[in-house]
């Protein structure tokens, strides 16, 4: 009885960390202040994106924007949106910056966005600890090897993207702030859905290196 119990939690413990560890997690990779930060705050700060998907540019643009404002920092997002480098788009962008009136730049692009394979080939034992009933047999458990086990989720992409996020100053071009993240298990989130994890990572490192 005890050890049926004992494995029972010991399997929920389990099933939880498994759970957990497919959950997207952003994390600070590493962070640069200035050694002389600007004395006054910023009078208009302007968000910047650079990314592959104009969907997760919005949604970011949109969320960052108005946590700052929460915060009492003169955001707005440019509403302008970059995904590739080329003279015309480098041209929209320098024009964007220069129409906005904006004192400090904040731009967030992805650096480096990795797409690996997962494979499940479908298990026998259940995470209940009991065979699927499809994989009482050989010809089952034959089947669930090439059909992925599709209960278990099949064979999927895995993706981890890294970011940074900088704050420039407008007058002279200056670099005074800048944070690289790492977010893992990436596909589980829509841009809109990933974007609220990211930004509050971001805000606790501005809140750290006394930007906010």
């Amino acid at each position: 009885m005890f050890s049926n119990l004992r494995a029972g939690a010991v399997l929920g413990i389990m099933v939880l960390a498994t759970a957990c560890s497919t959950q997207p997690v952003t994390t600070v990779e590493v962070s640069w202040v200035a050694p002389q930060l600007p004395e006054t705050p910023f009078k208009k700060l302007l968000i910047i994106t650079v990314a592959s998907e104009e969907f997760v540019q919005i949604a970011f643009q949109d969320q960052m924007a108005a946590q700052l404002q929460k915060r009492g920092v003169n955001a707005v997002a440019s509403r302008r949106y970059f995904t590739r480098y080329t003279d015309a788009e480098k041209a929209r962008f320098m024009q964007s910056i220069a129409e906005s009136g904006a004192d400090f730049i904040l731009l967030a692009r992805v650096t480096n966005t990795d797409i690996g394979t997962l494979e499940n080939r479908g298990t026998i034992v259940g995470y209940d600890g009991l065979p699927y009933a499809d994989a009482n047999s050989v010809n089952g458990a034959y089947a669930r090897a090439f059909t992925g086990g599709m209960r278990e989720g099949g064979d999927h992409s895995v993706k981890t993207v890294t970011a940074e996020t900088s704050i420039f100053a407008v007058q002279g071009q200056k670099l005074i702030w800048s944070v690289r993240t790492k977010s893992t298990n990436a596909h589980r989130k829509t841009g809109e859905e990933g974007a609220a994890l990211y930004i509050p990572v971001i805000l606790e490192a501005m809140k750290k290196d006394r930007l906010i």
